[in-house]
């Protein structure tokens, strides 16, 4: 556990009409304005609750699992004596207090439906819905709810919310360590894509992918190419584009981003990271991707008949409401003998499986 200040803490309460007055507000341009207005939520894990495995109130994205993703937490406030302790959650790269204000109870053996939460300064507001919850045998499980983030200045962000109040150690989870154990090699982040979506034309592609091109991948042209683009889901609320970018004689070059249904004014260019020590940068553009929707992982052969480099990259769970790219594997064969030879079966010289 942390030392020195306290850790943020959630739990809920009634709200009155002068929070929805706030949420409400705000008009729908004006909640796009600027990114600088809105709050920098973060998901979290074993980064911020450090191993705490007791009894605890936690409430994580819905489309997330706190036993299978690393980060999905949005709120927790560890319950070592009964009650729970003030919360934390992280905005930006800061982990914050919040503490229960009580105004009422249940009275029905179960959570309020409405809860509220602040931190000490009185900056933070954390409003939780609970519409859904019935008792198992660790506790209280929320089926579904949501909480709603207010900050001074900052515009109210709002997330559905699957979570907790009770203790892991209630019920058997063997068998979830069992499948985790059995989980098949390179598919470590659990994560899988639908299958692709294959547009004809540039004009198909969301224009926040195409802002985010121009600024974080200002080498890529996709106007230069035919346009041809697939999307492959990643879940209910993320998509994961392949955008081409240059057509040399024998190579194509493509970028991956990713776009939100419920920010769909936002999108971000991903990176692939290069081989530890190489001395090289992280870089947007691969050659050659081809992607393997069923282990999320996306390989690039930078090569021809008889030498080059081959690189697998997988999707995986990232630090706040996002993906990254992690490096898996590294085949490279230097000697352009005049042999032809695949590039599957390169000299491997990195490995991260």
């Amino acid at each position: 556990m942390r030392t020195g200040t306290s850790r943020p803490g959630f739990a809920l309460a009634f709200v009155t009409s002068l929070v929805f007055g706030l949420i409400t507000s705000l008009s729908p341009h004006e909640a796009r304005a600027d990114d600088a207005n809105e709050i920098d939520l973060k998901l979290f894990g074993e980064n911020v609750i450090q191993g705490w495995e007791g009894c605890r109130l936690g409430f994580w994205q819905a489309n997330r699992n706190p036993d299978e993703d690393s980060y999905a937490y949005v709120f927790f406030a560890p319950i070592p004596d009964g009650e729970a302790l003030p919360g934390w959650v992280k905005i930006g790269e800061d982990v914050l207090e919040v503490s229960k204000r009580d105004i009422g109870s249940a009275d029905t053996g179960m959570l309020e439906p409405f809860q509220l939460y602040k931190s000490s300064d009185g900056k933070l507001t954390l409003l939780v819905e609970i519409y859904d919850q019935t008792r198992s045998g660790r506790g209280i499980e929320i089926n579904d709810g949501r909480v709603t983030f207010l900050r001074n200045d900052k515009f109210p962000f709002p997330v559905r919310v699957k979570g907790l109040n009770g203790c892991l150690d209630s019920f058997d989870d063997s068998a979830a360590v069992d499948d985790a154990a059995e989980a098949p090699s390179g598919q470590a982040s659990g994560l899988s894509l639908g299958q692709p979506v294959d547009f004809d034309s540039l004009d198909r592609i969301p224009p926040p992918i195409m802002r985010a091109i121009a600024s974080d991948a200002p080498d890529c042209e996709p106007e230069n190419t035919p346009g041809f683009s697939s999307a492959y889901s990643v879940n209910d609320d993320i998509t994961l584009w392949q955008i081409p970018c240059v057509l040399y004689a024998r190579n194509a070059s493509s970028v991956f981003a990713l776009s939100w249904t419920y920010h769909p004014d936002h999108a971000s260019v991903l990176l692939f990271p290069s081989q530890p020590g190489s001395g090289e940068a992280d870089h947007a553009e691969v050659l050659n991707a081809v992607v393997d929707p069923a282990t999320a992982t996306v390989t690039s052969d930078d090569g021809g008949f008889d030498c080059g480099i081959r690189e697998l990259f997988q999707l995986r769970d990232a630090e706040g409401e996002t993906l990254e790219f992690t490096l898996l594997e590294v085949r490279e064969k230097t000697d352009c003998d005049g042999i032809e030879t695949d590039p599957r079966d390169y000299p491997l010289v990195f490995d991260n499986r």
